[in-house]
């Protein structure tokens, strides 16, 4: 496995895992391929990386450094295609990324995770912890 930066041409096959794996539960996200594309594509604005084997993309992770605080980053997304998920390529993904916003003097990374999702468990597993003064609020509107 390799990590690199993705390419506009790889743009259609991760807006193909994002779409399949985001529709799965507790995500429930429908994307077209349009609105997909469009995703990928202010993504790439700032670090969108792919890992790739020698015949397909494996998964991608999407990342920023706060524009307000140069010492934190977020990981937006990080998808992986089923067959590549439980093997090390998510954890590889995350390191990559820490490691060059380390570089850079980030010393925080943040993220949204679903308690119910397997990407919950993923995060603890590699000493991600529950950040305990801020709460996600949602309000539906009707």
């Amino acid at each position: 496995m390799r990590i690199r930066k993705a390419a506009k041409k790889d743009f259609r096959e991760i807006a193909k895992i994002l779409m399949e794996e985001s529709s799965k539960k507790p995500y429930n996200e429908k994307y077209s391929m349009k609105i997909a594309i469009k995703e990928i594509v202010a993504l790439s604005q700032d670090e969108l990386y792919v890992a790739v084997n020698e015949k397909e993309i494996m998964g991608f992770i999407a990342s920023n450094i706060t524009p307000d605080n140069k010492k934190k980053a977020y990981i937006r997304e990080l998808w992986l295609r089923p067959i590549y998920q439980g093997k090390g390529s998510g954890k590889a993904l995350v390191e990559f990324i820490e490691k060059m916003y380390k570089k850079k003097g980030v010393n925080i990374v943040r993220l949204v995770a679903k308690k119910n999702a397997g990407a919950f468990k993923f995060y603890k597993e590699i000493k991600y912890k529950e950040y305990r003064e801020m709460v996600f609020m949602e309000k539906r509107l009707k």
